[in-house]
């Protein structure tokens, strides 16, 4: 199969997957120049990390001890993987006048880490075939955005909590590094263990959801019944029964 049938396959579910998790911000959705330039920075996280990796982690683990497998799992993949998908956001999209609501650092962070998991589903895809997408679409992709998006969501509540609490974007690297080396841990057994991800990808998904509603409950371009909001464009005043924006023209999604 030609490499550009392998992209289109694994371009597949990280598309669908950014679009569904794009839609969940509902009130001013990201320009979709941010959206696209993230995806990218999410896939080129992917060399840096393959290289610390690749220096600390052999290539299997096949016949590896608990002690190396733990290594692996909670002091090098983990870490890293998140830090470097972190870096893929803080270089760009946490830096533009469009990070204005707690739920874009859940959107940019999912965003990453979707194309990170998309340069892997290739890799995977190309070395064992293209059958093995399924799997990667949920394990892969869902577990990535499950994991980015705790530090997300901590990124937000740090960016617009009052005064700035910086301190939690650690907090929200650290438990998104601790939940990437759990899900690794098991499967990196390779014993009766590695069903544990099924419950562990479930609890991250649940979680996702939880704060990517909590975040999009807390924007403060959400129309209210007594008070007004702000035009995502224009950031003028305007009234909640309001469908367009009176000072630029702007249709609001309802």
């Amino acid at each position: 199969m030609d490499a550009i049938t392998l992209l289109s396959i694994a371009l597949a579910p990280g598309i669908f997957w950014v679009w569904f998790f794009y839609k969940k911000d509902k009130y001013e959705p990201e320009p979709k120049k941010i959206i696209i330039f993230t995806f990218l920075l999410g896939v080129l996280a992917t060399i840096p990390a393959g290289l610390i990796n690749s220096m600390f982690v052999p290539e299997s683990l096949e016949n590896a001890g608990l002690f190396l497998i733990f290594f692996a799992a909670f002091i090098v993949v983990g870490p890293v993987e998140e830090i470097s998908k972190y870096l893929a956001i803080r270089v760009y999209a946490l830096r533009s006048k469009e990070f204005n609501e707690p739920i874009d650092a859940m959107v940019y962070s999912i965003t990453a880490a979707l194309g990170f998991a998309t340069f892997e589903n290739f890799l995977y895809i190309s070395q064992y075939g293209p059958s093995l997408i399924l799997m990667r679409a949920i394990t892969g992709c869902l577990g990535h955005a499950g994991f980015s998006g705790i530090f997300g969501y901590y990124l937000g509540k740090a960016k617009f909590s009052s005064p700035q609490n910086n301190s939690l974007v650690y907090k929200g690297l650290a438990l998104a590094a601790f939940a990437h080396g759990l899900f690794d841990f098991v499967l990196f057994t390779q014993t009766f263990l590695a069903f544990l991800f099924i419950p562990i990808l479930i609890v991250i998904v649940y979680y996702l959801t939880k704060r990517l509603s909590e975040m999009s409950h807390a924007s403060p371009f959400k129309p209210s019944e007594t008070n007004y909001f702000y035009c995502p464009n224009c950031k003028k005043n305007v009234q909640p029964s309001s469908n367009y924006c009176p000072e630029c023209g702007k249709k609001f999604n309802r």
